[in-house]
């Protein structure tokens, strides 16, 4: 709740400086976006809808992102639209804000060049196609938040656009970034499970992957390397027609 109250008092003072015409983060620490292809109307909506009570947040020296406590509860009342999430047993389910993960996993990324430690961050149940294998970020409900800490000695802006085609997030600084940063994922395939299954029709199935995703940061010629995370993303089952009982 401290912590709460410190970015709210920081959000008013930066918001003053602003409107006075000085942007006190006139910098871009870091960004990414992702593609909106292939998703629905539905989805770009919620992605953005929840984009917006993101937009401008400050996270202060030492402190905390958390995408569960800047954006609530997902509901229709506060005009989310029901679309396909991800479920963990890998099945698209309708529900009021699915297509926000799009928005963690862009959001995770831009912190991961940006240089911010992870405090939480949870893999799909199943590969997703707007960012590659390790570098995604889902969140459900209350139970999977991603949580993004600041570790300089200066504040940092979150600025999110989208439109139609794209979704972008950046990182804004008062000072200019003096590393660079790499995101380096190893994956090894999974070939599909065969199972029988009682329908007519079969399953081709599809190709799974177990990752290992590393950041190396290069800073005054000094290389760190560092393991972000270590994920498995089951492939589709194949199924045999008529094998069932």
């Amino acid at each position: 709740m401290r912590l709460f109250v410190i970015i709210m008092l920081l959000q008013l003072v930066f918001s003053i400086h602003a409107s006075a015409g000085d942007n006190p983060f006139p910098l871009i620490w870091s960004g990414f976006s992702t593609s909106f292809a292939g998703r629905s109307p539905e989805q770009r909506n919620n992605a953005a809808l929840a984009g917006r009570y993101i937009d401008g947040s400050i996270i202060p020296p030492g402190g905390i992102f958390s995408f569960n406590e800047l954006v609530g509860g997902r509901s229709r009342g506060k005009g989310y639209d029901s679309a396909p999430f991800l479920t963990s047993d890998g099945l698209l389910q309708e529900t009021p804000g699915g297509g926000i993960c799009q928005l963690a996993s862009t959001i995770y990324n831009a912190g991961l060049l940006g240089g911010l430690e992870v405090v939480e961050r949870h893999p799909h149940s199943r590969n997703v196609l707007h960012v590659p294998p390790g570098r995604d970020a889902t969140i459900a409900s209350w139970r999977k938040d991603l949580k993004l800490r600041n570790p300089f000695p200066h504040p940092l802006q979150i600025r999110i656009s989208s439109d139609d085609k794209r979704l972008t997030v950046s990182l804004r600084s008062p000072l200019e970034k003096d590393f660079s940063v790499v995101i380096d994922t190893e994956q090894v395939p999974l070939e599909p499970l065969a199972v029988a299954g009682k329908t007519l029709q079969g399953q081709k199935g599809g190709r799974g992957f177990s990752t290992a995703t590393w950041r190396l940061i290069r800073k005054d010629g000094v290389e760190r390397k560092e393991l972000l995370s270590e994920d498995v993303y089951p492939a589709p089952s194949r199924i045999i027609a008529g094998g069932g009982e």
